[in-house]
């Protein structure tokens, strides 16, 4: 083999174990449609369609270039997007309390603040906003939003430790939490066992781990329980949405309104036949809803059974919406969904 050869024949190797570490078993379904032109065929498709906003990623023929290096401003726009982080200031932000080198109008900077107050963005000074991010400082945000997300319901677990080919590479400040994300699954170990702390994570990388993260978080918010119901009564379909706390500290979910749920009724294409909030008003004004520990909180809606009789039969299917944020608990944007009986 010629020294040429060998030479492509050792980057491909490094490209193909580099990738290992974030890898999916599956590329995802090719059913689903794609928010953008080159990643259908790609690894990470379906974290990157799970967690990336178009709008800010989309370039030329909506491409996302998933092997691109992501540089720090684009993993602060992607990690605050998807953590949804509702935090509400006595005073406008001033960004110059933390760094130097961003300005109130750059596009990431009220995320970036969020994150610095949240402590998942632990750093201060200097940001370097069109830097490349090395994958051990990702890890170490990654695992910072984890302790965040779950504040005192954080686990202290019995780490496995199984040191990387090249730990003595990872900076001692950020080894601890590698142990961690690895025994939680958020990356996965390579068959040449390398971490390659020091190297660009990727755009596609970062969506992945971040997908993770939040497939953690649901898993472990099994505490939070959302189930939506219907019941037929006095010729009203009552939809309601039930929300028991079982966390040892109290819930709070906050409204940008008086509006705290919505329910739609759907047909058997899941198409919307009827959605109850069209038709209502609510107060212009900030609230809440806090769930103490143990107990639930019942939101509902009432639909006139004359009015459900109109749809000839068609509306299959009820879907709600807890219309607020939470910091205690993963919401789902999607509702959550339940079969009619009919």
């Amino acid at each position: 083999m010629n020294k040429i050869l060998l030479t492509l024949v050792l980057i491909a190797s490094i490209i193909l174990t580099n990738t290992q570490l974030f890898a999916e078993e599956t590329i995802g379904s090719k059913d689903v449609e794609m928010k953008f032109t080159d990643i259908s065929n790609h690894w990470a498709a379906e974290a990157i369609n799970t967690v990336v906003d178009k709008a800010a990623f989309a370039g030329k023929d909506d491409e996302f270039l998933p092997n691109k290096a992501i540089i720090r401003s684009e993993f602060v726009l992607m990690l605050h997007k998807a953590l949804r982080l509702n935090i509400a200031y006595f005073k406008a932000p001033d960004i110059a309390e933390y760094f130097d080198d961003v300005k109130n109008e750059d596009l990431y900077a009220s995320a970036l603040y969020d994150l610095v107050t949240a402590n998942i963005i632990d750093i201060k000074g200097h940001f370097n906003p069109n830097g490349t991010l090395p994958r051990e400082e990702m890890v170490h945000y990654i695992m910072n939003a984890y302790r965040y997300k779950m504040g005192d319901n954080y686990r202290m677990i019995k780490l496995v430790v199984k040191p990387f080919a090249d730990d003595n590479e990872i900076s001692p400040c950020y080894s601890g939490v590698i142990v961690r994300a690895e025994n939680m699954g958020i990356i996965k170990r390579p068959v040449n066992n390398l971490f390659y702390p020091k190297h660009d994570s990727t755009r596609a990388q970062a969506a992945t781990v971040i997908d993770r993260l939040l497939k953690q978080l649901e898993k472990e918010n099994f505490q939070i329980k959302v189930i939506p119901s219907v019941e037929l009564k006095d010729d009203l379909l009552k939809m309601k949405l039930t929300i028991t706390n079982n966390l040892s500290n109290q819930i709070v979910i906050n409204h940008s309104s008086g509006q705290k749920a919505d329910f739609k009724l759907l047909d058997a294409d899941k198409n919307i036949l009827y959605t109850w909030s069209a038709d209502k008003s609510f107060i212009m004004a900030l609230t809440e809803t806090v769930i103490e520990p143990g107990q639930s909180v019942e939101l509902s809606g009432d639909v006139e059974k004359a009015l459900l009789d109109d749809f000839n039969e068609k509306a299959i299917y009820m879907k709600a919406y807890i219309t607020g944020e939470s910091n205690d608990f993963i919401i789902d944007p999607d509702g959550y969904e339940i079969e009619l009986e009919q």
